[in-house]
């Protein structure tokens, strides 16, 4: 028997060796966190240091900064770097075949490369320069063979290309179309093949890359206690597993500013500096318009894929506009496919005579870049915006605040302002005035982070007596809906993961105004019964989807808080790379009218269930404490799992001491 046993532990530890020597030579050892790495075109040294909080670079010179940016970059985040300017590129057919000419048609029709590639050739010297720079430094990294042999590529068989300074222009200008509302068409637009078609491709290209949801962000400042004044941000961006946002302290010349980075980009929507902290909203505007008859030049693109098939594009854009000519009227529209980001209606209508051309107008089809706005809110100088509205939120050290913009909502909150670029915000805001006004009375500690996990919902609170009251009274409804109306009875109006009454609660409002084209009001002329048929039916709904019991019928389970890993999230088959890549469920509370920032089925607009979040005090200027969803890998090619949406927040100190730091220098 001990034989047996000492034979078998010997198999498990050649097993165990084999399979790390494997993943060794396949995967190749971590890339370089420490030491010194030469790269060129460095001023002079600087040292990245990767802490508990976040990484901190420090140097001498801007350009050494974005350098070192790109490397950290290019380490921690290259497979979203190189998947989103495989994106914006219109480059993601050569990577992954045919299937994908259409996104790459859309990118290259929406003009993000050749815009990007003019933009950087019209620059000034010095911006061309923090371009050259983060690109160097991304290159530095794509270069090291852990980096280049990650999971990702490998299973996908392919390479990411060197990082062109101009492409974190082009992955700029992805992120800025993918924060403006998505196209909406009625009337003689419904009609138009082609702008059915665009709109359809759009909603499809933005459901790919599960990147979106910018109009749910938010931030405020108000004076929670006598320490001084707490300043707020949640940045939502979408249904993506891959983090948008990483924190990273810059520091030069004894001066800090711990900023949300967008890897890829020189893009800084958040962060805390010597004297201020700020939060601008990626969202940017879009609008269609009748365009007359005055319409651009053709230009021509070619498209190749990954089997080298090429495809020729005719595109009409100008700096006024995407344009589309006159067409003849499209197959009903109602009948097409198209995702719920797109909204398609009164189709009924008499075609026009005389069709009319179109005009998308964004900001994004002229030549330009926010790269200035973002260096300005790194080096603490006001912001100017061009693709991006602008709009958010700065907090001075003495805790007075700015509103930057027109953000849709602005509240004024006691000591500070709410601002957000979502309407339903507003409800989120009455909320938290009302918990300010009534500090004395409560039993809870009013902490930054007790108030971004609050999802209690004054829209929810307002809407649901007067509809029970409406529905009749428990013991004269019909035996199937008994329980329903228990459970709505008794929910305290909060969205948090354990609730039923807001499962019940949302599908009813989402089954009531898809069969009757409103949501269910309690002065309906068509009385009880079709509110008792439309809650019936939500109830028939959740068994279907979640099962005949109701404990599976949680919050949690019913609105849509799964987030995906784009491109494997697309790929049917089984398989360790399907099985890792799944989607994550973490499990979230939270919903857009709520404090706790969450999804909802039934504001399905704008589905948001990642978030970064971030607060700071004037009492304690040092740095951001930080929460945002965290995907982990439980071990090699085991599937990825998230933690719980309340995570346990960190924090990132500007003052942090540097620990093991690599040195990144120009050759000798």
């Amino acid at each position: 028997m001990s034989r047996l046993l000492a034979a078998l532990g010997l198999f498990v530890l050649v097993a165990a060796v084999l399979a790390a020597v494997v993943g060794y030579f396949a995967y190749g050892k971590a890339p370089a966190r420490s030491g010194t790495l030469t790269l060129e075109g460095l001023q002079g040294p600087v040292t990245v240091s990767w802490e508990d909080g976040g990484v901190v670079i420090e140097g001498a010179h801007e350009a050494d900064l974005a350098a070192a940016l790109g490397y950290v970059h290019g380490v921690d985040d290259a497979w979203a770097l190189a998947l989103w300017r495989q994106a914006a590129l219109g480059s993601l057919a050569t990577w992954l075949g045919e299937d994908y000419v259409g996104f790459d048609r859309h990118a290259r029709t929406l003009g993000f490369r050749a815009l990007a590639y003019h933009t950087y050739t019209a620059l000034p010297d010095s911006a061309r320069a923090l371009l050259d720079a983060y690109a160097a430094g991304v290159n530095r990294a794509l270069a090291d063979p852990a980096v280049a042999q990650r999971d990702e590529f490998v299973l996908l068989d392919v390479t990411a290309e060197p990082f062109a300074p101009w492409h974190a222009l082009a992955v700029e200008r992805l992120l800025a179309w993918v924060g403006t509302p998505p196209l909406a068409l009625d009337g003689a637009a419904a009609r138009d093949s082609g702008l059915v078609r665009f709109a359809r491709t759009d909603s499809l290209f933005r459901a790919f890359l599960h990147l979106g949801g910018a109009g749910r962000s938010r931030a405020w400042a108000a004076r929670l206690d006598t320490a001084g004044t707490t300043f707020v941000q949640q940045h939502a961006y979408g249904a993506s597993a891959l983090p948008l946002v990483r924190e990273v302290t810059l520091r030069r010349g004894g001066r800090s500013v711990t900023a949300a980075t967008v890897p890829g980009t020189l893009v800084f929507p958040g962060g805390l500096g010597e004297d201020r902290a700020w939060s601008v909203f990626l969202t940017s505007p879009a609008a269609l318009d009748s365009a007359g008859t005055a319409l651009p030049p053709l230009d021509y693109d070619r498209l190749v894929d990954r089997q080298g098939n090429e495809t020729l594009l005719a595109i009409r854009r100008g700096a006024e506009g995407l344009f589309f000519e006159a067409d003849v009227p499209a197959t009903a529209p109602s009948s097409l496919p198209v995702q719920p980001d797109t909204l398609i209606a009164d189709t009924t209508a008499a075609a026009p005579a005389a069709p009319p051309s179109w005009v998308v107008r964004w900001p994004g089809f002229a030549l330009g870049t926010d790269l200035g706005a973002w260096w300005a809110l790194v080096q603490g100088r006001a912001p100017t915006f061009r693709l991006f509205r602008g709009d958010g939120l700065t907090v001075t050290r003495d805790g007075a605040a700015t509103v930057l913009g027109s953000p849709p909502v602005q509240a004024a909150l006691p000591g500070g302002v709410f601002v957000s670029a979502d309407s339903l915000a507003r409800f989120a805001a009455e909320r938290l005035a009302g918990l300010l006004a009534s500090a004395d009375t409560l039993t809870v500690a009013l902490t930054p982070e007790a108030l971004t996990a609050d999802a209690y919902s004054p829209w929810a609170a307002a809407r649901l007596p007067p509809l029970l009251a409406a529905l009749g009274n428990r013991d004269a409804l019909p035996n199937d809906l008994k329980d329903a109306h228990a459970y709505l009875l008794s929910w305290d109006a909060r969205y948090t993961p354990d609730a039923i009454g807001a499962s019940v609660f949302e599908t009813w409002l989402r089954a009531h105004e898809e069969s009757f084209g409103a949501p269910p009001s309690p002065n309906d002329t068509l009385g009880q019964a079709v509110l008792q048929q439309t809650l019936r039916l939500a109830v028939a709904i959740l068994r279907t989807r979640h099962g005949e019991r109701p404990s599976a019928w949680r919050w949690e389970h019913v609105q849509p808080g799964a987030r995906f890993f784009p491109v494997w999230a697309e790929r049917t088959g089984g398989g360790p790379a399907a099985r890792r890549y799944a989607p994550v469920t973490p499990g979230l509370g939270g919903h857009p009218t709520a404090l706790h920032l969450g999804p909802s089925p039934y504001f399905s607009r704008w589905p948001a269930p990642a978030v970064w979040t971030a607060w700071a005090t004037t009492a304690d200027w040092r740095g951001l404490t930080v929460r945002h969803p965290v995907v982990e890998t439980d071990a090699f090619l085991a599937r990825a799992r998230s933690t719980r949406d309340l995570v346990a927040p960190y924090r990132v100190a500007r003052d942090a001491p540097l620990s093991d730091p690599l040195t990144l220098r120009p050759p000798d």
